[in-house]
């Protein structure tokens, strides 16, 4: 089950707070890419949120990937 959009795991990995050791190469780059962006434009947290989740939503093979998170 995917994290409701305000799920404090979304602010972790996307703020540098959660490690990304353990979670699969394509969950990485695409977080690594949201991280710069937010570093950027702190206002855009909520899209890239949005982004991660959607991700999630399409790859079933990486939602794995979020109890990582």
């Amino acid at each position: 089950m995917i994290p409701a959009p305000n799920d404090a795991c979304w602010r972790r990995a996307l703020t540098g707070e959660a490690d990304l050791g353990n979670v699969s190469l394509s969950t990485r780059l695409l977080v690594s890419r949201l991280r710069r962006e937010i570093s950027a434009d702190p206002g855009a947290l909520s899209a890239a949120i949005d982004e991660l989740r959607g991700f999630f939503s399409e790859n079933a093979s990486a939602q794995a990937d979020i109890a990582r998170l």
